[in-house]
């Protein structure tokens, strides 16, 4: 008889192991719930007190920006303050431009006037009348010197323009106002000599050479604004003249700003045996609106007073 083989048992099968396998799984489960629930309560309160902590801080920078936010509002409102206060200004401004502005408007126009006063009055005094005899004194300027030197500036601020054939009237009729005179010379403020071959001489006082010295004076220009080189020139030059000598010294503009020690040197080189001035030195100032006139005559008035001479004002 054949014996019926029957399947080996298999002690630890496939439904074993599963139990087995669940079993550990939920123990593992049970274990780390366990672990994780420790550390939740280990670490609750402190994370309540991290989050009072920002609580507190976001409270207190919440009030620091409320004291900054009112600074800004004080800080806008005196702006605005301010802003009113200069609309106000400008207002009261711009009403006073049109008062100010006729105002101007007045001072031209009576300056104006005032100038053509004074150009016809000068009109008048310099008008040569040929009925009339030169006297000894013209205008305040004696006019009895036997020799005559002008020391003229010809710079650009006197020698452009038409004001230049006024300064050539001007030496013109002095000229004509010295009766006794015997020569003359006509220098520049800077001691050139407009006839060079002459310098140290006189030009003989007759009509032919007046009358080619005024033409020569047109084109004798191109100088420096500097008196006191012409005056201490004619000096040294013509101080030993046998005769009375005047000095005309033209300008309008003086830069120099040792006055006094320049004025001290001329008249210092002016001075004879006696004490005296040798040299009558008188001053003709020009004015005009973009030169240096008031230094000028302040110069030439120091210079004249001490040496025996006058100083006369012309306008351009």
């Amino acid at each position: 008889m054949k014996k019926i083989q029957r399947a080996p048992v298999e002690v630890f099968n496939i439904a074993f192991l599963d139990i087995i396998s669940c079993a550990f799984g939920a123990v593992v489960m049970l274990v780390l719930l366990a672990k994780n629930g420790t550390e939740d309560t280990e670490r609750g309160p402190s994370n309540v007190s991290v989050l009072i902590d920002q609580v507190l801080q976001a409270q207190a920078d919440v009030e620091t920006l409320k004291g900054a936010l009112s600074d800004k509002l004080q800080e806008l409102k005196a702006a605005q303050s301010k802003t009113a206060s200069v609309t106000e200004q400008k207002d009261n401004l711009d009403s006073s431009i049109p008062r100010a502005q006729q105002t101007i408007n007045q001072l031209k126009d009576k300056a104006s006037s005032l100038r053509n006063e004074i150009r016809q009055a000068t009109a008048m005094l310099n008008t040569p009348n040929p009925t009339d005899t030169p006297d000894d004194d013209v205008g305040g300027i004696p006019t009895d010197a036997e020799y005559v030197i002008f020391a003229i500036d010809n710079s650009g601020s006197m020698s452009s323009g038409s004001g230049w054939n006024r300064v050539i009237t001007i030496v013109n009729d002095i000229l004509k106002n010295h009766p006794k005179m015997k020569g003359f010379q006509i220098m520049s403020a800077d001691g050139s000599f407009m006839f060079a071959s002459k310098a140290g001489q006189w030009l003989d006082d007759r009509k032919t050479m007046r009358d080619t010295a005024m033409s020569q004076m047109k084109s004798f220009k191109g100088g420096a604004s500097q008196p006191e080189a012409g005056i201490l020139k004619a000096i040294k030059l013509y101080k030993n003249t046998k005769g009375r000598v005047s000095l005309y010294v033209f300008g309008d503009d003086y830069q120099r700003s040792n006055l006094d020690q320049i004025v001290g040197q001329i008249t210092q080189a002016n001075q004879g045996a006696n004490g005296q001035p040798v040299i009558r030195i008188h001053g003709v100032g020009f004015s005009r609106s973009n030169g240096n006139a008031q230094r000028f005559s302040a110069f030439m008035q120091a210079v004249a007073k001490r040496n025996r001479g006058a100083f006369i004002g012309q306008y351009f």
